[in-house]
């Protein structure tokens, strides 16, 4: 019986998903300077606001909240975007941020990815002089903040 509770044990913990490092802070002012919060939909496809906004002056530098990989880099529309793609296989995204790094590029914790730059002047704002920071798991967006140890996750109740 001791034997087949410590197999039990071993096989429970071998699926048991390893806790999230905490994720570093991206962007200069964090504490002080978020200005939309990150509000999820109710469907999959539904109105919400999938990051969170932080106020940023041009040219400010832009760090990568965890080690990983650039996952995207290039202009989507009227803006240019930086994705990285964490070791934990979470993808942090920020806009309007323009990069020198390229698609692959190794990226430590900390290390600079860009700097906030003007998006096109067709593209329409919805805050001035802002980032926009969201963070998806394989499962959809999730708050940033959560991933940095910000705030609690969302737990509903019946």
């Amino acid at each position: 019986m001791n034997k087949l509770l410590a197999i039990l044990g071993i096989f429970i913990s071998a699926l048991s998903p390893k806790p999230i490092e905490v994720w570093a802070e991206p962007i200069p002012y964090f504490q002080t300077e978020q200005l939309n919060p990150y509000l999820a939909p109710v469907t999959k496809y539904g109105a919400g606001h999938r990051g969170v906004d932080f106020l940023i002056l041009l040219g400010d530098q832009v760090s990568s909240p965890q080690a990983g990989e650039v996952h995207f880099v290039g202009k989507v529309v009227d803006r240019d975007i930086i994705t990285i793609k964490t070791d934990e296989g979470y993808l942090a995204t920020f806009e309007p941020v323009c990069s020198e790094l390229t698609k692959g590029s190794a990226v430590q914790v900390g290390e600079v990815i860009g700097s906030h730059c003007q998006a096109d002047s067709d593209y329409k704002n919805h805050c001035e002089s802002c980032v926009h920071f969201s963070a998806r798991s394989p499962f959809g967006y999730i708050s940033p903040l959560y991933l940095m140890g910000k705030t609690n996750a969302a737990i509903l109740t019946a």
